[in-house]
């Protein structure tokens, strides 16, 4: 390892001489006030665990001065040696310098990144004009930006922008991907599963009782695992009631096998699972449990249509990997735009197989179609067109 002894008035003109001669892959070994200001010890190149060693406090001897200057290669001195610290001070941390650090050198990399996309989407700009013009045309209408400007690359600048314009939407279109009607034909044992609030209950009642027109309420079953919220469970038990569909409730999905014995018969079996964040670990071990299960079970995602990208993008990600059928997209109705999340699915490359707009029950449901769905996205995006900012477009150009 390679060492070196800084000195600055303070920490942050410190950390930036650090930063700007040692890159950000630097270790700490020691910090210290002095008369004047602040000094580090850094060392980089390959760890040496005898000398990381020396400098972690054990005890609350105070080691770091002398081992410092030896390893320096300088004597020590009075001065640099304290003959009665009074209160000593921890040389080595991974806690408050390194986070200030790592602070300060994230804050300069997004600066730099937003410098380099707004000079990435000028250059784009002078350079195909009838790409940038259907980028801004597409963020209108919510579409992610790199979603967009994958799009804008497959148009060629040269096309009449009514032209260009029709193949962008037609290149979205066929990025949709949809699933007829899964649910209705062909029955099954089906789980819903997604994050609170998005409608998975109200989704579940729809389809059931959609169902139950056709093929009878005695060939369908409805079961709530969700013991987060009681009105969950209420709110499939007053509606079992109403239309005579059998609804059971338990208290957690290991008593699911048992249960879908006991509901053999029914032509459509639909578990509505209990909502998730999507950092809960819970949430994974639940949909591998139901991927265990003797009887098949196909799982559904269920988003929210008025849920902001950046969210729909954690939920998303959080499911990656894990055994899905599908997704249904809910409260069409409460959304001002479609574009959010269809980026979303689009990315995820999970189809669509129904959506909701409205409380009705068992109305309000629709079959999804790439065509219905492009429609309904252009539709809301003349109706209420979203921001087209440079700044926001300018992301479609960071790395």
């Amino acid at each position: 390892m390679k060492v070196r002894r800084y000195f600055a008035a303070n920490m942050r003109n410190a950390l930036e001489q650090v930063r700007q001669e040692q890159g950000p892959d630097v270790i700490i070994l020691s910090n210290r006030k002095v008369d004047g200001g602040v000094e580090l010890l850094t060392a980089i190149g390959e760890p040496d665990a005898e000398l990381l060693e020396k400098f972690t406090p054990r005890g609350g001897r105070e080691r770091a001065p002398e081992v410092a200057a030896e390893v320096a290669g300088v004597a020590p001195t009075a001065a640099s040696v304290p003959t009665a610290p009074t209160a000593p001070e921890p040389l080595w941390t991974s806690q408050e310098t390194v986070v200030q650090m790592q602070r300060e050198l994230g804050a300069i990399k997004s600066l730099l990144e937003q410098q380099l996309s707004g000079l990435a989407w000028h250059e784009f700009g002078q350079r195909s004009p009838g790409q940038a013009r259907l980028l801004r045309v597409l963020t209108q209408l919510g579409i992610a930006p790199k979603l967009g400007r994958s799009l804008a690359a497959g148009v060629e600048d040269r096309h009449e922008f009514a032209a260009a314009s029709r193949q962008i939407l037609a290149a979205l279109q066929a990025r949709i991907t949809c699933l007829h009607d899964p649910v209705l034909q062909h029955g099954g044992h089906i789980a819903l599963c997604g994050a609170t609030g998005v409608g998975k209950t109200t989704l579940a009642s729809k389809l059931a009782g959609r169902y139950s027109l056709v093929h009878g309420s005695q060939r369908v079953a409805l079961i709530s695992t969700d013991d987060q919220r009681l009105g969950a469970h209420q709110q499939l038990r007053t509606f079992g009631r109403l239309v005579g569909i059998t609804v059971r409730s338990l208290r957690s999905v290991d008593e699911l096998p048992e249960t879908l014995h006991e509901f053999e018969d029914r032509g459509l079996v639909i578990i509505d699972l209990p909502g998730f964040a999507p950092a809960d670990p819970a949430f994974r071990r639940t949909l591998t449990t139901l991927a265990g299960l003797p009887s098949m079970v196909q799982t559904y995602l269920t988003l929210c249509a008025s849920t902001d990208y950046m969210a729909l993008e954690r939920v998303v990600d959080a499911v990656e990997g894990l055994p899905l059928e599908g997704c249904c997209l809910t409260k069409l109705d409460e959304a001002a735009t479609l574009g959010p999340v269809l980026s979303a699915v689009i990315a995820a490359q999970l189809p669509v197989a129904y959506t909701t707009a409205g409380q009705q029950v068992p109305d309000d449901i629709s079959i999804a179609t790439p065509q219905a769905l492009l429609q309904q996205l252009i539709r809301m995006g003349k109706a209420c067109p979203a921001s087209a900012e440079a700044a926001l477009i300018e992301r479609a150009f960071t790395r």
